[in-house]
């Protein structure tokens, strides 16, 4: 499992004894705003903690080639460093990335290792897309990784240097070619919790002049990277989405940001026929 998550800039490694000692490591990242993961190898067993600033952290757990998902992949990790040792290296990634990974702990594992040498990119991504399929496309190559997010038909490319967005269609027309494998992930079937404070369907956009550092220091990195998406063209619904962060999260932000008036609603006006 390991092998197909992406790999970012090492921080640390060591030797976790303990449950204990993984929940002071994981305690030690969140007073840091790490983003990124915790890879845990063990005599049969592997896992990944994602870390998300501010957020409590989620997990994939392998043994035996079986995929497990929190909450039970947390259980699990905890009940054998109980048990013995396992090494832990902890690995800073993008935001986004690991935005889009947390979504994957919440997911299902449809289709792992499936070779470009076989199947044709496009033809897949055209085909979920007609399906109205729900989840993320994960292509990797060597050093890097796209991220397809499905059926909002956004793309994150990463590659082990810096993740940016891009055009989901250019994106699988020029990986079209590259040997890669792809892992298809179903998006969580869990009922979504509602806005409370929103509809869902306002857009926003940042008051002129504002620096983006200026609501990091105050509100911290998940409004500085409310702020980025918000730039009207996305309403709340894509915003979650894209987060992958429950509402009431981006709630308590999203009306900080209103009562600094650091946001505005964007409302389209509507051409009128003469």
């Amino acid at each position: 499992m390991l092998e197909r998550l992406p790999v970012g800039r090492t921080v640390e490694r060591r030797l976790l004894p303990s449950a204990s000692e993984m929940q002071e490591l994981l305690a030690a990242l969140h007073g840091q705003t790490f983003h990124g993961v915790v890879r845990l190898r063990g005599p049969d067993w592997e896992a990944a903690l994602v870390v998300q600033a501010q957020e409590t952290p989620s997990a994939l757990f392998e043994a035996g080639r079986i995929l497990v998902q929190d909450p039970e992949a947390t259980r699990q990790i905890l009940r054998l460093l109980e048990e013995g040792n396992a090494e832990a290296e902890v690995m800073a990634l993008p935001p986004p990335v690991v935005s889009i990974l947390r979504r994957m702990t919440r997911g299902q594992l449809l289709h792992r290792d499936l070779s470009t040498e076989f199947i044709r990119l496009a033809s897949l991504h055209h085909r979920l897309l007609q399906e109205g399929f729900q989840g993320v496309m994960v292509v990797r190559g060597t050093g890097w990784w796209a991220f397809l997010s499905l059926p909002a038909s956004q793309a994150l490319y990463y590659d082990r240097e810096a993740a940016s967005e891009r055009d989901p269609a250019g994106l699988v027309s020029e990986l079209a070619l590259l040997p890669a494998e792809i892992d298809i992930w179903r998006a969580s079937e869990e009922p979504e919790a509602p806005w409370t404070s929103f509809r869902g369907d306002e857009v926003f956009i940042p008051a002129p002049g504002l620096h983006l550092q200026e609501v990091v220091e105050a509100l911290g990195p998940l409004a500085g990277r409310i702020l980025e998406l918000l730039d009207g063209t996305r309403d709340l619904h894509r915003l979650r989405q894209e987060l992958a962060h429950p509402p009431d999260e981006l709630e308590r932000i999203l009306l900080q940001l209103q009562r600094r008036k650091w946001i505005y609603r964007f409302i389209r006006r509507q051409r009128t026929r003469a």
